[in-house]
């Protein structure tokens, strides 16, 4: 079907350019004379013009693609000193030279990205200890990246640059499920080690095939790495000893991946302790090991050999083993446990490993699609969400559903989720991209069975589809149009305006095509019980595996999906800072960004709207930490004290039935009331208390006319804690607790006087009952108009990321010259990010508060309860960052309460 000739040209013309271009990429012209020079050069490898254009565009998208280097945080008290600068000379660096070579020939990286890849893993490496010194060392750092952004080609750099310096042991820990640990081996044998390790431990292999170089290993093989681990096995002493392996026996560097498993660990650490020294009492080889999600052991977990408390005592010990050690934490989210977890600020710092030496945020390639090119301000990507309705999913998949539930049927927006994978694979062949993966994800339940069930129904789907398209795709339209399936596929063609993207006529897909497309695909389950072995990527890396994926967790987090196109995403994740671990569909889509599709809740795309927004706020701090030559200590204080963190905590807490207290940043917030109870009494008594506030505001405030319309000046805080104390919101949203803003206010924040915003300039009707304010009837002539999803205990804003009011809105009180002030800030320290309301939070303003009167629409498809008033009063307290000292308000979570709206057992799969 693909002509083998096009991968050796597209090798040759991206080398080509790589060598010629390495500062700065070449211009269109001079790309097309280059690859026309090298095509006529290679006659021998003859392509079509079409197969040609396609290389074009492959490597034209390569070409383009830049990447920043990071920021990092450090100790500067600590004894360490930059020691890889001054070495540089004396290391001839192969491994990391024949990987480079590698990403550069076999992954068509431009030699910009490599480079900077070079100078970002040379940093990281300069901050863990030096091999070489006599010194003992035990070093703790955390590289913050994204998901699914290539951290791990970052720590497979870094891999290979601890090797050429001296670095003997190089432990991977690669998640706590099996798949997860084969998945990763496979990578390292191909971009580490150069071997494939199921062969280097197999006895009775030929040494030939032992030694067989696969990947880097075909770059060169005059140094090698010696893998202990296999994709087959994880460490097992009796293969090593089947093999005459141990660390004395080898002069090489050893590899080894292994699972988050006490067991296992322990196992390992046995083992390892029999090479101890005899005078040191440790192991006199220097180690780095590598925490691969260092965040996703869960903490609720009710498996001893699981639980963070036994797998984090396990690496610990581990380290300790070892007279010069260093530990490097991977994460992809700035809500991690070892800042969270704690009970309390001294024990995370005093944690073994706690990030204390160094915290390095990396930036991604251009390329990368991330949750902000999604979910976040301006996103590029917004088009490729398609909401799921709760009213449909119920009928098949309610979030309270149990193992034994029947899968009779599925919802019929996964039948268009599926006919949609069918054309996009059509369009990839269209493209040329014969022999790239392709992957679908179902995630709709976190049971092994349920999984199983929904895997046997798509599969029965597919069967049939599969015939149809076989049968009558090729004959001509009138024909082809009696057949269901085929007129079915039609439809979500024109639906998804698949002419306009692909450039190519239905009647073309069909006769050309489709059938070779679809034929491939194949229906695996991804679980527990199916293990890794179903997404066999490895094996079909000459043909491409084209797969859909029905499975739970272990398919959501940690794992690649190759080639994802189609995701569709349905779970209570109540646990909200989990969801961006769990974002499969962020990544790279080379040739298909305007293809790929993800069907979710509106309820999580709300979530991850706010989770984006609260995670970039705090890798933002990193870089404005640096300036200020502030600590990982300080950090982490810093994302403890965070309100979002709350979501955390309480995750982690749940199985306790005590009330957590937790310290809380409110300085540069934006705190507001997106989710009340849906109890009409209470949302009664919340309008009588707002409508009460602005009535006092006429003796208390001063009106500030030439604010438009409704704002006062010199606000007592008394009025604000008044109200704070009586306006009641659903506990869920844990960023805004009124009691504790309330006391944070009355005890913290001196005499400062507040101002009030009354916000009418939304899209809603009029009010017309207006507000009294002393003598007067304040006009409202415009409200907020928002969509609400109601249901029995909680009503919700939806569609707006979790907020209430619209972006930019706490610039209302500050003059021209002041706005444009916090711009030019914020622009200094974020350059091309969207202004968040915290901007204008700027130090000399006084604090706010911003009252909203919101025209509820009910969203009548997601609510369950129709008796929503018309409408709805909310809050929203911007505390001014003063930038002096760190004052807490002191908040609190109600365990038991809690429970109502979290089920720790979602975390599992079952």
């Amino acid at each position: 079907m693909s002509n083998p000739n096009i991968a050796m040209l597209e090798n040759v013309i991206s080398a080509a350019v790589s060598t010629q271009y390495k500062e700065v990429p070449p211009t269109e012209e001079e790309f097309i004379n280059l690859a026309q020079t090298m095509r006529a050069n290679m006659s021998a490898f003859a392509v079509t013009d079409d197969e040609f254009a396609d290389i074009l565009v492959r490597l034209r998208a390569s070409i383009v693609i830049q990447m920043d280097v990071g920021v990092f945080i450090n100790d500067r008290n600590t004894p360490h000193k930059s020691w890889l600068p001054a070495r540089r000379a004396d290391l001839d660096f192969f491994f990391w030279n024949r990987y480079k070579k590698y990403l550069e020939e076999i992954k068509h990286w431009n030699p910009r990205v490599t480079a900077t890849l070079d100078k970002v893993s040379d940093e990281i490496v300069d901050l863990l200890g030096d091999p070489e010194s006599n010194e003992p060392f035990q070093r703790r750092g955390l590289v913050l990246g994204d998901v699914q952004s290539g951290k791990t080609a970052n720590y497979t750099a870094i891999s290979n640059k601890a090797a050429d310096t001296g670095y003997r042991i190089i432990i991977v820990l690669a998640g706590m499920m099996e798949n997860l640990r084969q998945q990763t081996q496979s990578r390292l044998d191909a971009e580490f080690s150069g071997r494939k390790s199921e062969y280097y431990l197999d006895p009775k292999a030929e040494q030939e095939i032992k030694n067989l170089p696969v990947g880097v290993g075909r770059y060169g093989v005059q140094k090698r790495i010696a893998a202990f681990t296999s994709v087959s096995k994880d460490f097992d002493i009796n293969v090593l000893k089947s093999n005459d392996l141990n660390l004395q026996s080898v002069s090489d560097p050893v590899v080894l991946v292994v699972k988050k498993n006490k067991r296992i660990l322990n196992n390992l650490i046995k083992w390892l302790s029999k090479s101890r020294d005899d005078t040191t009492g440790k192991i006199m080889l220097p180690m780095l090991l590598i925490d691969d999600e260092a965040d996703n052991a869960s903490v609720n977990t009710r498996s001893e050999d699981d639980s963070p408390a036994a797998i984090n005592a396990c690496i610990r010990k581990l380290l300790h083993e070892f007279y010069q050690a260093s530990y490097l934490g991977i994460t992809a989210t700035p809500f991690a446990n070892i800042f969270i977890n704690p009970e309390t600020e001294d024990e995370m710092i005093g944690d073994d490993l706690f990030p204390r030496d160094f915290i390095y945020s990396l930036a991604p390639p251009t390329n990368y699609i991330g949750a902000d090119k999604i979910f976040g301000d301006e996103p590029i990507f917004s088009d490729a969400l398609i909401p799921l309705r709760r009213d449909e999913m119920d009928l098949f998949f309610p979030f309270t559903h149990k193992k034994d539930l029947e899968v009779d049927a599925l919802p019929p927006s996964l039948y268009e989720a599926m006919a949609y994978f069918l054309l996009f694979n059509a369009i990839r062949d269209l493209r040329g991209d014969y022999t790239e993966h392709r992957s679908m994800m179902i995630h709709v339940s976190r049971f092994t069975d349920v999984q199983n069930r929904i895997a046997e129904a798509v599969n029965e789907w597919l069967v049939q589809m599969k015939s149809d398209v076989q049968n009558y795709a090729a004959l001509p339209s009138a024909q082809r149009e009696k057949i269901s399936n085929l007129r079915y596929l039609r439809k979500v063609w024109d639906k998804h305006k698949l002419e306009a993207i692909s450039g190519v006529s239905w009647d073309e897909i069909c006769t050309k095509y489709l059938n070779r497309a679809v034929a491939p695909i194949a229906v695996r389950a991804v679980n527990q019980k199916t293990g890794a072995t179903s997404l066999d990527y490895f094996n079909h890396k000459d043909d491409g595996l084209r797969v859909i994926a029905i499975g739970g967790n272990s398919l959501s987090r940690g794992l690649t999906l190759e080639g994802l196109g189609v995701s569709y995403f349905y779970r209570r994740s109540q646990m909200y800072d989990t969801l961006l671990q769990m974002g499969r569909w962020f990544g790279y889509r080379p040739n298909y960004d305007d293809l790929f599709r993800i069907w979710m809740s509106e309820e999580a795309i709300d979530w991850y709207g706010y989770i984006t927004r609260a995670a970039n706020e705090l890798k933002d701090e990193i870089a404005k930490m640096k300036l200020a030559n502030q600590t990982p200590m300080e950090f982490g204080l810093k994302v403890r004290q965070d309100p979002n963190s709350l979501i955390a905590t309480a995750r982690n807490k749940m199985r306790s039935a005590t009330q957590v207290s937790r310290p809380v940043t409110v300085s540069g917030k934006l705190l507001e009331t997106p989710r009340l109870k849906a109890n009409l009494d209470i949302l009664k008594s919340n309008e009588t208390a707002f409508k009460e506030f602005v009535d006092h505001l006429a003796e208390a405030g001063t009106r500030d006319v030439n604010e438009k319309p409704y704002y006062w000046r010199g606000v007592p805080k008394e009025m604000i804690v008044q109200l704070l104390l009586a306006f009641e919101t659903h506990p869920w949203h844990l960023a805004f607790q009124g009691r504790a803003l309330a006391e944070y206010v009355d005890e913290k924040m001196g005499n400062e006087t507040w101002d009030v915003a009354l916000v009418t300039d939304g899209e809603g009707s009029a009010y017309d009952a207006g507000l009294k304010c002393g003598g007067e009837v304040l006009l409202i002539k415009a409200t907020e108009r928002r969509t609400v999803i109601a249901d029995d205990k909680m009503i919700r804003i939806s569609g707006t990321k979790v907020k209430v009011g619209s972006g930019g809105c706490t610039r209302v009180g500050l003059s021209e010259e002041e706005i444009e002030e916090a711009k030019r800030r914020f622009r200094e320290q974020n350059v091309d990010k969207h202004m968040s309301d915290s901007a204008y939070l700027i130090k000399e303003r006084s604090p706010l508060l911003m009252l909203h009167i919101i025209e509820t629409r009910l969203d009548e498809k997601e609510s369950t309860n129709k008796n929503v008033p018309p409408y709805l009063f909310a809050l929203g307290v911007g505390f001014p960052d003063k930038g002096t000292g760190i004052r807490t308000a002191n908040y609190m979570v109600n365990m038991v309460e809690l429970r109502n709206w979290m089920d720790p057992d979602e975390e599992e799969d079952e």
